[in-house]
């Protein structure tokens, strides 16, 4: 590791725990924490309601901020599937399988415990892994041309596509919607309207503001309405916590190699674009699964199918930074938010990121690292009191949810009408969310868009000039290859299924 990077490390470390910006990871932590931890909201929620209250500010708060958001979430989540059965997000419904039983068993205390340090060494298992490899993500950056940025996003649409949801069709037609509203406004080419119909707000392009505070913030708002829950988790007390959270701790230890394999899993899976944590999360339950010699109590309140899972969904979130840092393509939907925001503040992912802008990189790894470690011990020291969120009502946290999406909507441009945008994307959110379709492809594609436009156009002109070769490119060729790749296995496996079951 060269003087640089160790220098804009100590840089980094400096701007978080100086004061006053210690205060803008321990915040985004708490606010985290909350939102992850009520059934119904999530990180994404959150952030897309950050975004207009955040603009005005330096990027380095901003940094640090989205960073606590990123961290502080998903162990929180895992809370309420363990106390519940109710997933705070999609990536804690793995946690659900082995740890709600074990809450039934008497256990929750330990469940908790264990999926705390899981999560907090996980995390750090996954930073790290993040800082060795930031050298060759910068070489990465400089050898890449305006081919391999195109190739790159068409490869992580089509992965995230392939990979998301039963249907590969449904993936697929997302993502196409997500570009096609991306496209809507004056081509930067020539100026002319496109996909406008005429209407004037439709003349410079949808913003991204409205379109995510929509799918994420209003679509679970209607959700909650529509489903007519009382509270957020459908009951009306709080379960009694019994069982031991040290004795949680210790088993993480008792399966250390289990863990180190399901961080290297979730680390890996979060750096291939696009496919983000609950990906990771099932993956690493069936490795767990699979390698058990005594694999029989597993889904009946087994503490490594607890263990595996949320050590996975915490490494994935250094793993997804590394495509969102050195290529703009993001991991998963809290990268693509968390994309969307840089380039709202003008940090451009890639060469300049890692070079004139690497300390404030190292900054937002320390955000993260802080807030993973701060989430899992303020977990563990609120067990009690988290259990009585689920008695909550919905009565009261929906209007303040809806003031909030309402002020951050208006206030980003000051315009009424990108209200009533949000409001559309809200109830399409809705919609796909009620009916299967995923909101993630969508929202990536959608982020994803300019720098496909952008890089086709230009590669386009170079081949013209004969400047390029595309296909003589060997990052290019191997990217197309994956890109076929991605397309063709799904259907593959599913006939291959389809043929054992037949066979049997």
């Amino acid at each position: 590791m060269d003087s640089a990077v160790l220098t804009a490390a100590y840089e980094g470390f400096a701007m978080v725990f100086s004061w006053p910006y210690i205060v803008y990871p321990l915040a985004g932590t708490l606010l985290a924490m909350i939102f992850s931890a009520s059934p119904g909201l999530n990180s994404s929620s959150l952030m897309a309601l950050a975004i207009p209250l955040t603009y005005p500010w330096e990027p380095l708060p901003v940094v640090l901020i989205f960073g606590a958001f990123l961290g502080g979430a998903t162990f929180m989540g895992s809370i309420t599937a363990i106390l519940f059965n109710i997933p705070g997000k999609a990536s804690n419904s793995v946690t659900l399988l082995d740890g709600y039983p074990l809450t039934q068993q008497g256990k929750a205390k330990t469940a908790i415990g264990a999926a705390a340090a899981a999560s907090a060494l996980g995390s750090t298992i996954g930073i790290i892994m993040l800082i060795v490899l930031i050298p060759f993500m910068r070489e990465a950056a400089i050898a890449l041309g305006p081919p391999e940025y195109l190739m790159l996003a068409i490869w992580g649409l089509t992965t995230l596509a392939a990979l998301c949801g039963n249907s590969m069709i449904k993936g697929l037609a997302a993502a196409g919607l997500g570009l096609q509203l991306a496209f809507i406004g004056y081509d930067p080419r020539t100026a002319e309207p496109r996909f406008a119909a005429g209407i004037d707000y439709l003349g410079d392009g949808l913003s991204l503001v409205p379109v995510l505070l929509g799918l994420f913030a209003l679509a679970e708002v209607i959700d909650l309405i529509v489903s007519k829950r009382i509270t957020l988790s459908g009951k009306r007390t709080a379960s009694e916590l019994h069982g031991s959270v040290s004795e949680g701790i210790r088993s993480v230890f008792s399966h250390f190699f289990l863990f180190l394999r399901s961080s290297a899993i979730g680390t890996v899976i979060g750096a291939i674009p696009g496919i983000g944590s609950s990906v990771a999360g099932f993956i690493a339950y069936g490795h767990a699964s699979q390698t058990a010699r005594d694999n029989a109590n597993f889904g009946h309140g087994d503490i490594r199918g607890v263990i595996a899972p949320e050590a996975a969904n915490d490494a994935k979130d250094g793993g997804a930074l590394i495509p969102t840092l050195a290529l703009g393509i993001p991991g998963g939907s809290g990268t693509a938010i968390f994309l969307g925001v840089m380039m709202l503040h003008g940090l451009v992912p890639g060469r300049e990121m890692l070079t004139g802008n690497l300390s404030l990189v190292f900054a937002l790894l320390w955000s993260l690292f802080l807030s993973n470690w701060l989430t899992s011990l303020l977990g563990l020291s609120l067990v009690s009191p988290m259990a009585r969120l689920s008695t909550i009502r919905t009565g009261r946290i929906l209007p303040l949810i809806l003031v909030l999406a309402a002020v951050g909507a208006i206030q980003y441009r000051g315009m009424v009408a990108d209200l009533l945008c949000a409001v559309v994307f809200g109830v399409l959110g809705f919609l796909m969310k009620r009916y299967g379709w995923p909101r993630i492809p969508l929202v990536i594609a959608f982020t994803l868009a300019p720098l496909f436009e952008y890089n086709l156009h230009l590669t386009l002109q170079l081949q013209e000039l004969g400047r390029i070769e595309f296909l003589s490119r060997p990052v290019v060729l191997i990217l197309l290859a994956l890109t076929g790749l991605n397309l063709a296995l799904p259907p593959f496996l599913g006939r291959l299924r389809a043929i054992r079951s037949v066979s049997r």
